[in-house]
C-alpha cells in the first residue's frame, strides 16, 4: 500500500468485525462452559439426593425388621405364631425381620395389630429401644410355645439388636413332640442334658441319649419327639437368631 494511502472504511470495518467476532466467540465459549458446569453441578446434586434417599430407604427398612423382631420377642411369640396370627407364612416373617424384603403397608399393619401396636406408634419418635442386658433371669426367658403345649421352648433374650445367636432351653413332657416337619433358615446345635429325644429329618430318624449332641441344617423339615415316659431337656443354639 502506498505510504500516502489511508485504509478505506471497508478494510477497517472488516478488522473491527474480526475482533468483535473473536470476542463474541469467547463469550459464547464462556457461556457454554458456565452452562456445562452448572449442568454438571445439578447432575451431581441429583445423584447425591438419590444416594441419600437410597440410604434413608435402607435405614428405614432395617429399622422395620429390627423393630418387628423386638415387638415379637417382647410379646413372647415365635415367628410361626406371628405368621399364623397375621395370616402370613413363617418365611415371610423371617424375610421381613432380616430385612430381606420390605412389607407392604397392609402387611405391616396386620403384623402390628397382632403385636399390639399400630403404624403411628411404630414410626413415631416415641419408639424406645429396650436396653440390652447382660444377665437374663428365669423370669426373663421368653416362652415361644403356647401355654398349654407339652413342649416348652424358652428363649434367652437380652433385648440386643446386634445379637447373632439364638439360644433355647427346651423341655419335652413325656410322649410329646414339636410341630410336624418344622423348617426355618439356619443351623442349629443342641445337647440332650436329660432323657432321650428322637429327631426326624425328612426320611431319616435319629435317637439321642443324655449327653448326645446334634448339628442340623434347619431348612430341612424336622421334628423332635420324646418317646419316653420321662421328661427330656435340651439346650440348643441357632443362627440366625430367627425362630
Amino acid at each position: 500500500m502506498p505510504e500516502n494511502q489511508k485504509p478505506n472504511s471497508t478494510t477497517k470495518s472488516k478488522a473491527e468485525t474480526a475482533v468483535t467476532d473473536s470476542d463474541n466467540i469467547e463469550n459464547d465459549v464462556d457461556s457454554v462452559d458456565d452452562k456445562d458446569v452448572a449442568d454438571v453441578d445439578i447432575e451431581i446434586d441429583d445423584i447425591d439426593d438419590e444416594l441419600n434417599a437410597s440410604e434413608a430407604d435402607e435405614s428405614l427398612k432395617e429399622d422395620i425388621g429390627k423393630k418387628i423382631n423386638q415387638l415379637r420377642l417382647a410379646k413372647g411369640y415365635s415367628q410361626r405364631k406371628l405368621a399364623k396370627l397375621s395370616g402370613l407364612t413363617n418365611t415371610s416373617i423371617s424375610s421381613i425381620e432380616r430385612n430381606k424384603v420390605s412389607p407392604a403397608v397392609n402387611t405391616l399393619k396386620a403384623i402390628l395389630t397382632v403385636l399390639g401396636s399400630d403404624l403411628t406408634t411404630f414410626f413415631s419418635d416415641e419408639w424406645k429401644e429396650p436396653k440390652a442386658r447382660v444377665i437374663v433371669t428365669p423370669k426373663d426367658l421368653l416362652e415361644l410355645n403356647e401355654p398349654n403345649s407339652k413342649v416348652s421352648l424358652k428363649q434367652v433374650y437380652n433385648c440386643s439388636r446386634t445379637r447373632n445367636l439364638g439360644f433355647l432351653i427346651e423341655t419335652y413332657q413325656p410322649n410329646s413332640s414339636t410341630e410336624e416337619k418344622i423348617a426355618h433358615e439356619g443351623e442349629e446345635i443342641g445337647t440332650v442334658i436329660e432323657g432321650k429325644i428322637i429327631i426326624r429329618i425328612e426320611d431319616s430318624t435319629y435317637l439321642l441319649n443324655q449327653g448326645d449332641s446334634y448339628v442340623i441344617d434347619t431348612i430341612q423339615p424336622h421334628t423332635f419327639i420324646n418317646p419316653t415316659d420321662s421328661i427330656t431337656r435340651i439346650v440348643s443354639a441357632h443362627t440366625p437368631t430367627t425362630y
